[in-house]
C-alpha cells in the first residue's frame, strides 16, 4: 500500500473583526422557516475559533445549537455589546422574523 503525503497550507491567523462569541453571549436562530419564527439562545459552548456549538434550554439543559437551527444562518450577539440587564431579558424571546430580531438587539446596544 502506499500513500501520497499532503501538505496542508498553515493556518491562518484570523482578520481583525468583531470578536467571537462566548459562554454568556447569545445566538439568534431560526427555529421554524416555515413560520419565519427566529429565537434567541444563550450561548452555552464555542470552539477554539468562538464557533458556537451549543445552547442552553430555559430549564438549563445543553443543546447542539445546529440540531435547533432550520437555517443555516446564525447571528452571533456579545454581552459586551449590549445594555446588561436588557441583553439577558432577550434569552428564549422569539420573533416572526429576523429582522425584528436584529432591531430588538439594535435597540440595546452600548453607545459607544
Amino acid at each position: 500500500m502506499t500513500a501520497e503525503i499532503v501538505n496542508f497550507p498553515a493556518r491562518q491567523d484570523p482578520l481583525p473583526g468583531p470578536q467571537s462569541c462566548a459562554a454568556g453571549d447569545l445566538v439568534l436562530v431560526c427555529i421554524n422557516a416555515k413560520l419565519g419564527l427566529w429565537a434567541a439562545w444563550p450561548v452555552a459552548m464555542v470552539d477554539d475559533d468562538g464557533v458556537v456549538l451549543a445552547v442552553r434550554s430555559p430549564p438549563g439543559k445543553v443543546l447542539c445549537v445546529h440540531r435547533l437551527a432550520c437555517d443555516p444562518t446564525l447571528f452571533g450577539l456579545r454581552a459586551a455589546d449590549h445594555i446588561p440587564w436588557a441583553f439577558q431579558g432577550m434569552a428564549h424571546k422569539t420573533w416572526r422574523d429576523c429582522e425584528s430580531a436584529l432591531l430588538a438587539f439594535k435597540a440595546i446596544e452600548v453607545r459607544t
